[in-house]
Formats: C-alpha cells, sequence, structure tokens
C-alpha cells in the first residue's frame, strides 16, 4: 500500500497518532498512516464529515468498529485504537504493508495453482474468526485483501453485521459490490457466513484469472449474471474449479464452510521465525518482494509533497498515455445529444456523396478547432469548448462562432497524489457541467467553478477525483460522488450537507425547490432540502435506466424492463406508468431506453427502434414511431419546434412531426468516427479539425 504525501485539506493529527502520509480513499473518507506516541504504524481510518451528518452512516460505522473490535486471528488487521463519536470520527488499526490482492494482480498477473490454494487457506481461517464472533463481513473482495510478508490480511468492516441481522436485506438495500455479492442478497434474502463463502470463491477466481466469475460491466447486468447465469471458471485448474463451483452455487446451503474448505485446501506452512505463513511457500515471487520492499518503505516522518504551484503542462510526446474517466453531464445540457460519427451528407437515394448539407439543414458558421480542442457542451445559447491537456476553456456565440472568452484555467497538481489520480484522472480538465451561471470543470482531485459569462475564476472543492456534474438551484449547487450526493454553496464552494444513498445510487440527480430526487436502484427517493431526511420513495418494478427528467411538478424516467415512469415529485405518487403493449413493443428492449424528454405537455421517449409519445399529464398514448428495418435502435432524439428529430443506427436523420409522428423528412448521414450533437434543431459537427454548427429545418 504505497504511502502518498498528505495534503492541505489533510489533518496533521488524529486522536494521539501524528499522520505521516495517505494510504487510500473511498466513498466512506480517507486512510491514513499515522505513527502512536510510541512510534508504531497504525492506519488511521477517518470518515468524511458530511456522512457522519448522517444517523445511518455514524450508526455504520459505529458498527465497523464494534465488528472490527471482536474479530481476532492471524488474517485479519487488529483494532488498536477508536473514536466513532469524534468529530472527525475514526479507527486505527494495525498497519499492513503490503500490496492489495486486486493491486498485485493488476501489478504482477494472475497466480498460479499453489499460490490460490494458500490463498484460499489463509481467507478462509479469516473468515472463521469473523464467523466465530457471529459475525458476517459482507463486503469480502480483492480490495480488502492486503498481502503482507507474513501472510493475507482481511480489513474493513464497514458493512459487517451480526450473522442474524437482517434489517439492511429489509430495507431493500443491496450493499457490497457487484460480482462478489451472493445472489441471496440479490434476491433481498437474508444472507449469512454462506455469503461470505460465496465472495471467497469470486475473489480466488479473480486471482487465478484476473477477473471475477460474472464477467464486468454495468452493476444490473453482473449481478443479474450472479443470480441467473452459472460462473465463468475456465481459467481455474480443474480441481480448483471444483472447490470454487461451490462456493459459488446459487443456493446457500449447498456451499462448504470455512471448516471444509481448510479441509480442502490444507494450511499453508508455517514461516521459518514464527510468522504465520511462509509466503516463500506460495505468495507469487514478486508479490512476495513488494511487500517485503513497503515493509522496509514505511515512512517514520510525513512524506514530502512535491514542489508547490500549478505545474506547466507536460509535453505531449513525454508524457504517458492516459484513460479519461468521462462523466454525464447535469440537467443544464440534458437536451444535448451526442452521437458517435464523423457525418457526410447525403441526400437520401443518393449513391454520390456530398460534402455540402441537404436541403433540410442549413450551415450556420463553421471554425477551425485547436490541437486538442474539443466541444464540451453548449448552455443557454453559447458553446464550450476544452482543450484537456491544454488546460484551457474557450467560450463561443451559439450564433456565429465566435469568441466570447478564452481562459487557460487552474489545474491540480497531481505529482505526490496516487497512481489512480496521477495515470487515469490526470491534471487534465474536464467540463462537466454548466448550470446556475457557473462552468464547472475538473481536474486532478478537485472540482473548478468558472464564472459561465466570462470565464472568472470563482472556487475550487476536494471532490477526491470525482468530479460530479452540480445542479444548481439558487445559491445551492448539488453533486453526486460515489454513494452519496453533496450539497456546496454556489458562491463560495463550501459544503453545506451531504446525504448517503449506497453503492448502487445512480450518477443522476433532480432538484425541486425543496427537495433532491435521487435512484437507487429501483427506487427513488426524495430528500427534504430544509430537514436533510427522506420525504418519500417511490418503488419501480425494476431499476432505473434513464437520467431523471422533470416537467411540470413530475419526474419523468425510463426502467430497465421498458417501462416509462411519471411520478409526482411533492408526494412520490406515482401519476402514470406506460408498459408499451402492443405489437410493436418488445420488452426485451428495456436496456436501450434513453432520456425522455418533454416538451408542450407531452413525453417523448426513445427506446431502441421506437419513439413514442405520451401526454405528460395522464400518460395517453399520443403515436408510437418505428425505425427502417434497418436500425436496429434509435441513438438519439431532440425536441424542437414542434419537430421530433430521430438519429438512428441506419444513418438516418429523421423530422417527426411532435403532434402526430408523421414523417416530415429524411436525410442520410455517413458515420465515421467523430461527435455531432443536437441541441434543439442545432447540429453541432466535428469534423477534420473543424466546428460546423448546422440547423435543421423544422
Amino acid at each position: 500500500m504505497a504511502s502518498l504525501p498528505l495534503t492541505a485539506g489533510d489533518p496533521e493529527r488524529v486522536g494521539p497518532y501524528r499522520l505521516l502520509s495517505r494510504l487510500g480513499q473511498g466513498g466512506m473518507g480517507r486512510v491514513y498512516l499515522g505513527r502512536s506516541p510510541g512510534g508504531h504504524a497504525v492506519a488511521v481510518k477517518v470518515v468524511r464529515e458530511a456522512l457522519l451528518r448522517d444517523e445511518g452512516s455514524r450508526r455504520r460505522f459505529v458498527r465497523e468498529v464494534e465488528a472490527a473490535r471482536r474479530v481476532t486471528g492471524f488474517f485479519t488487521a487488529g483494532v488498536v485504537d477508536a473514536d466513532p463519536a469524534g468529530n472527525p470520527a475514526w479507527l486505527a488499526t494495525e498497519y499492513v504493508p503490503g500490496l492489495s490482492l486486486q493491486e498485485a494482480v493488476a501489478l504482477h498477473g494472475v497466480w498460479g495453482e499453489p499460490a490460490v490454494r494458500g490463498l484460499g487457506a489463509a481467507l478462509a481461517e479469516a473468515l472463521a474468526a469473523v464467523h466465530a464472533e457471529d459475525l458476517v463481513h459482507r463486503d469480502l473482495k480483492p480490495s480488502n485483501v492486503l498481502l503482507a510478508p507474513d501472510g493475507p490480511r482481511v480489513i474493513d468492516f464497514g458493512i459487517s453485521a451480526a450473522a442474524d441481522d437482517t434489517a439492511l436485506t429489509e430495507t431493500g438495500m443491496v450493499i457490497g459490490t457487484p460480482g462478489f455479492i451472493p445472489p441471496e442478497q440479490l434476491r433481498n434474502e437474508r444472507s449469512g457466513p454462506a455469503g461470505d463463502v460465496f465472495a471467497l470463491g469470486a475473489v480466488l477466481t479473480y486471482a487465478a484469472t484476473g477477473a471475477g466469475p460474472f464477467g464486468g460491466g454495468a452493476a444490473h447486468a453482473v449481478n443479474y449474471r450472479v443470480v441467473h447465469q452459472d460462473p465463468d471458471l475456465r481459467g481455474l485448474p480443474p480441481a480448483l474449479a471444483a472447490v470454487v463451483a461451490r462456493c459459488l452455487a446459487k443456493d446457500p446451503g449447498e456451499r462448504p464452510t470455512v471448516a471444509r474448505l481448510l479441509d480442502a485446501w490444507g494450511h499453508p506452512e508455517p514461516a521459518v521465525g514464527g510468522g504465520p505463513v511462509a509466503t516463500a511457500g506460495w505468495l507469487p515471487g514478486p508479490v512476495a518482494d513488494s511487500a517485503a520492499r513497503l515493509q522496509a518503505e514505511v515512512p517514520t516522518e510525513p512524506v514530502p509533497r512535491a514542489g508547490g504551484g500549478t505545474p506547466e503542462p507536460p509535453d505531449p510526446a513525454t508524457r504517458p498515455p492516459r484513460r479519461r474517466l468521462r462523466t454525464a453531464l447535469a440537467a443544464a445540457t440534458a437536451l444535448a445529444v451526442v452521437v458517435t460519427g464523423a457525418v457526410v451528407w447525403q441526400m437520401a437515394g443518393n449513391e454520390e456523396k456530398d460534402d455540402s448539407p441537404p436541403a433540410n439543414v442549413e450551415e450556420l458558421w463553421s471554425r477551425p478547432l485547436d490541437e486538442g480542442q474539443s466541444m464540451a457542451t453548449e448552455a443557454e445559447g453559447t458553446v464550450y469548448l476544452q482543450n484537456e491537456d491544454g488546460h484551457e476553456i474557450t467560450a463561443l456565440s451559439g450564433a456565429d462562432g465566435s469568441n466570447r472568452w478564452e481562459r487557460r484555467v487552474e489545474v491540480s497538481d497531481v505529482s505526490g497524489e496516487s497512481d489512480y489520480v496521477k495515470d487515469v484522472v490526470g491534471d487534465g480538465i474536464e467540463v462537466t457541467a454548466v448550470s446556475g451561471g457557473l462552468l464547472y470543470y475538473g481536474s486532478g482531485q478537485y472540482l473548478y467553478a468558472l464564472d459561465a459569462d466570462d470565464g472568472e475564476p470563482r472556487w475550487k472543492y476536494m471532490d477526491d477525483s470525482f468530479h460530479a456534474s452540480p445542479v444548481a438551484v439558487g445559491d445551492a449547487a448539488y453533486a453526486h460522488m460515489a454513494a452519496f450526493f453533496y450539497v456546496l454553496d454556489a458562491r463560495t464552494g463550501e459544503e453545506l450537507w451531504g446525504y448517503p444513498f449506497g453503492s448502487e445510487a445512480s450518477h443522476n440527480l433532480a432538484v425541486t425547490k425543496d427537495a433532491v430526487l435521487v435512484h437507487n436502484g429501483k427506487k427513488l427517493i426524495a430528500v427534504d432540502s430544509a430537514t436533510h431526511k427522506p420525504r418519500w420513495t417511490h418503488v419501480a418494478e425494476s431499476d432505473a435506466e434513464t437520467a431523471l427528467v422533470m416537467a411540470d411538478g413530475n419526474a419523468y424516467f425510463g426502467t430497465q424492463d421498458g417501462a416509462l415512469y411519471a411520478v409526482d415529485a411533492a408526494s412520490g405518487d406515482e401519476v402514470w406508468r406506460g408498459t408499451f403493449e402492443g405489437d410493436l413493443w418488445d420488452g426485451r428492449l428495456g436496456g436501450g431506453a434513453g432520456a425522455p424528454e418533454v416538451a408542450d405537455g407531452t413525453v417523448y421517449f426513445e427506446n431502441d427502434g421506437y419513439v413514442s409519445a405520451f401526454d405528460a399529464d395522464s400518460g395517453r398514448p399520443l403515436w408510437r414511431w418505428r425505425t427502417s428495418q434497418d436500425a436496429k435502435e434509435v441513438t438519439a432524439i431532440s425536441v424542437a419546434d414542434g419537430t421530433v428529430f430521430v438519429c438512428a443506427s441506419d444513418g438516418y436523420l429523421s423530422a417527426l412531426d411532435a403532434r402526430t409522428g408523421k414523417l416530415r423528412y429524411r436525410e442520410f448521414l455517413v458515420v465515421d468516427e467523430v461527435d455531432f450533437r443536437f441541441v434543439g434543431n442545432t447540429l453541432y459537427v466535428e469534423r477534420d479539425g473543424r466546428l460546423t454548427a448546422y440547423r435543421a429545418a423544422t
């Protein structure tokens, strides 16, 4: 576990412990390396203040402290000290110098059979210690297994519970990490020690193959495979696969106990010198070497920070490639529809390519883009460009493409941050939203706010690299980060309050004059802006699939079973539900739904190959339109001036009469590798280093 320098916002001391470096972070808070007054190294977990304002979150942390104190054993990290009622609340445990299993596999590759068996025996012994205290861990996963020189440690009892505690499942909340959550828990049934055995089987599969037994992707897709499909164990040796398969049985009663697993895998040989595990015997050599090196490098003084100030942008020729994390734009840009593809216009029925727009599309303006520059979003008649690595934001007039302002913006210093922040997030910029007169962008560990009208800097907020898309209402900016949302003062960036939802909460929220609406699986929850407590909960038949769209007091959204819902935002009552029964509807297409569009008392909803219109008040179907047989899906819709514009996978742009659904015209687009966006009836196209704005006829 690498030691990273403390930042300006980190405390220097927690309780009696002097903090030396940061070890990691997550939705609940940060973990630091500390030293006791006597010089002993400890890991100090400090919970985010915003979460502790919520009684449920504080109770969860108290439960974690109580559970961790009860569990002892060779393969768990013992509790040294704690103050769950403090400000901040914290927990100090034995410091384990080593990589997590997730880091070890990423750095050194998958493990052979002897190492996986040894790991299985050690983790089974750790779970035996947990279960002996009548507890269930509930979140065993590769990142919660630390690999020390003397063997692994199971950490993080944040969602552990008494074995007979059904409170969490009774609420309908799914807790844990997709792919490691047992099927009985996903079915909202009681999950006991057998659930930890299921997670152990998934962890060992990860160690042996580098992937979980139920694949990756969206959480709901992974959870579906856990409940309904067999695990993929093709990468495991046959004898090991046979035991792991029993751990992953759908019926918890068919899984072996940890005692049987210890019998099956045997115990690792004792280490020479008295340690519980001989790393040379089963821990892969490169992993053991890394753990030994980290143990030798445990700092005794605070880790120094790199030079301060804003760094010069690195030379693109020498900078290592970086994967970018993209975030969805907030409600202010919800009408901006993005479709991948470079555009070459063609008249329908004409096989000759023609680079000029067809009769129904008028060019408004065109301008060259600088190297690295791209369109970020459009809001209130202004187009915003970003240069991620050049650290520049430019605002253009949507009417003629002329410059309104251009600014080189502040970026985050990531030189002393974690590998994740340096290599994945980076110090580039990413515009996330324009709302309430502010433009928001993320860089490194911070979310920044500029004045959207002139680009003047306003404030920055440490958001732990999540880079939310705030929605501003009055003087408050509402933003989603990991398992909770938080509210900032839009004038200063000061955090006002927050609310935790859990790992299944969507990254889309909607704000009314007195409440915040957020989806958590099937649930749509409204939190009162004044009391910060839940006001109502609406439960759909299946999980939410689309963003929330607010109009005339209702919240509109689509679900995975293909239905469209209208929910009263004040009461949570279901106003109506469209289930698309009939000859044209195929409920299996529910996964392809896009966010509804609401205009002039009508809700327009696209779902794969269909566009449907409903009366916004009653849900009465008005019309339904299907793309051509050659189009497998509708990729985007936009509504303007009585016309519904539909982009489809067959390459056509169709213009429909918004009242009747009748086709007005179709234009053919040949697609090939760049972006274009619809905002109302304006089409912005990035092609050959230029940004061009077109107006589609209504």
